[in-house]
């Protein structure tokens, strides 16, 4: 199996591959020499930069590679390292304390021979609350979807995400093996300053949550990147945030990607249109579907991937994995209700969050919504909706508005009994709102 250093896109020596704020990475010839060694190394990196020159090195050289988010608690780093069996640890990170031997990436490089063995490489899943599971894969599981690009115009792709979290991945390996350039912007930096530097740099490929394109829609500057390529994922995809991009950016190719770590990439949708065709279900070409119980399960080509940690990754005799995903079939179409394990039970009715958030970010005035669950001795739970309203509007009135249009179209019990204003929503290292259940 080829590494990743050897399975780079061919460019002229010297070639950016990377470009950061302050560092960049360019092509170098590949020496390979020497063995794979039987260490596992866990790669907790907070400089994109960084991280991507320490993967490309380690590859092939050691036995397994564990990637963890910089922006992971430092308990939760202790837990995942022995969990994972991790011998080294990787890391720009002063906070972690483990008995581990620790070294920072510079360190690393300079101390491994690159070699060409089979590295396993272990992600952990980004969900919005409990411990991360850690999955492993490979580099070929990884790569599954990755194409190359025309040689004669290279992609510039644009990293949002965390690059150790499954889509952010994605877009490091599309950029590296498929001859593109990837720009890693400062994500500490306010959103503005972030497209200023994609902008500076002609970043033509963006991928993001649905959560995070609402956010880039109302940051300055946005409307001036040229793309070429829109890519969404990670949570549902709704028409309003597929028109708004449609209208903002009309000669990009936008896609709705559907992948989870455990699974893979599934599919993708460039059809404009929430959700997917049913006809996916039985001729998708990446990855078997089904629906059970309007839950969707997947079927990856190269075999389910199963948790290392312990935690169970659900599947069945046939080899799907359950997603947890709920789907409603209509019209011909398959649409995303939101997750199973995070309905809200409002006197014995099951409320989905995101079904919720959809309507009422439907009205004029909201930039953004969350809804959570907040404890009641009578129905169970009550449901709560966290808004960002436009600026300088009367949330008086928009609280109004928001009652009205949730009275109209949704049932009694997912009306929110409580509208607070926030002036921001917390997002995690994968771009997904962070959403607590005070119910639970």
């Amino acid at each position: 199996m080829a590494s990743l250093a050897q399975r780079l896109a061919p460019r002229s020596e010297g070639a950016d591959i990377a470009i950061g704020p302050k560092n960049r990475v360019a092509q170098a010839p590949v020496t390979i020499g020497g063995t794979a060694g039987s260490d596992i190394i866990a790669l907790c990196i907070s400089d994109p930069i960084s991280f991507v020159k320490t993967l490309i090195h380690l590859d092939g050289s050691v036995a397994q590679l564990v990637l963890l988010s910089h922006a992971l608690p430092s308990e939760t780093v202790s837990v995942l390292l022995e969990d994972a069996g991790c011998t080294q640890l990787v890391t720009d990170r002063t906070d972690l304390v483990t008995p581990l031997e620790q070294c920072t990436p510079e360190a690393a490089i300079a101390a491994t021979v690159p070699a060409d063995g089979a590295t396993k490489w272990t992600l952990t899943t980004s969900g919005t609350t409990g411990l991360p599971k850690l999955i492993p894969h490979t580099l070929n599981s990884l790569t599954r979807t990755v194409a190359r690009g025309n040689p004669s115009t290279p992609p510039r792709w644009g990293l949002l995400y965390d690059p150790t979290r499954f889509a952010g991945l994605q877009v490091v390996l599309q950029a590296l093996i498929g001859g593109g350039v990837l720009l890693t912007p400062d994500t500490h930096a306010p959103l503005a300053d972030q497209i200023a530097m994609l902008k500076a740099q002609g970043c033509t490929h963006l991928s993001a949550t649905p959560t995070l394109w609402r956010r880039l829609l109302m940051a300055p500057g946005f409307s001036d990147l040229s793309l070429k390529q829109i890519t969404l994922g990670g949570e549902i995809v709704d028409q309003q945030v597929l028109d708004t991009l449609a209208a903002a950016h009309p000669c990009a190719r936008i896609t709705h990607i559907y992948a989870s770590t455990e699974a893979g990439v599934g599919f993708a949708v460039t059809d404009g249109q929430a959700g997917f065709p049913t006809h996916f279900l039985q001729e998708s070409a990446n990855i078997g579907m089904k629906i059970v119980d309007e839950v969707l399960w997947l079927r990856p080509p190269l075999g389910a991937q199963r948790s290392l940690d312990g935690t169970e990754v659900e599947t069945d005799s046939e080899g799907f994995i359950r997603s947890g995903d709920r789907i409603q079939l209509k019209d011909g179409r398959a649409h995303f209700l939101g997750r199973d394990n995070g309905t809200i039970n409002v006197g014995g009715v099951k409320i989905h969050p995101e079904m919720v958030e959809q309507t009422i970010m439907a009205i004029a005035g909201v930039k953004l919504a969350k809804i959570s669950a907040k404890k009641n001795p009578i129905s169970g739970a009550l449901v709560v909706a966290e808004v960002m309203a436009d600026d300088d509007i009367d949330t008086k009135a928009l609280k109004f508005a928001i009652q009205a249009h949730c009275k109209a179209t949704l049932e009694r019990e997912a009306v929110p009994a409580i509208i607070r204003f926030v002036d921001t929503l917390t997002l995690n290292a994968a771009g997904k709102l962070i959403r607590t259940d005070d119910a639970k």
